[in-house]
């Protein structure tokens, strides 16, 4: 994969993730954002990651906490369903979460369209690979990237 997108207030749980996914060798860059606004920054290359898609390439993965500060995991959600298809068209959503609520999961899974797994935190290399093999093995997932 090109590129995996973390989403997660934790800047202890992003450097954790950022470099169990640099070790695994699954994505060749990662970046962060520490909620669900600065999310759709990347996606829309605005704000602080306003640039071009060199910079800033589309996801392949995006990894997303529900409980943040500004805009959750469910909050952006629903912003992330009203993109246009180009800009979330082929990204492989999961949501990596302490939450362990039954009515957290079936709440994700309502826009199945959307979310493809869901994940309690954190995040393990069995996980990772999991993610990817599936990732490289469905083709609807496949960018030119990729």
């Amino acid at each position: 994969m090109n590129c995996i997108l973390l989403v997660d207030d934790s800047k202890s749980t992003n450097f954790y993730n950022k470099k169990l996914i640099e070790i695994s060798g699954v994505a060749n860059q990662v970046f962060e954002a520490y909620n669900g606004l600065e999310a759709l920054d990347y996606l829309n290359r605005t704000g602080k990651f306003k640039g071009s898609e060199d910079e800033f390439p589309r996801p392949n993965v995006i990894f997303l906490d529900i409980n943040m500060p500004k805009m959750d995991g469910f909050e952006f959600l629903e912003e992330y369903a009203k993109l246009p298809k180009e800009k979330r068209g082929d990204i492989l959503l999961a949501f990596l979460t302490t939450s362990n609520w039954e009515k957290d999961r079936i709440k994700a899974f309502e826009k199945e369209e959307l979310v493809h797994d869901f994940i309690e935190k954190p995040l393990e290399e069995s996980t990772l690979k999991r993610v990817y093999d599936f990732y490289i093995n469905n083709p609807d997932f496949h960018t030119v990237d990729a």
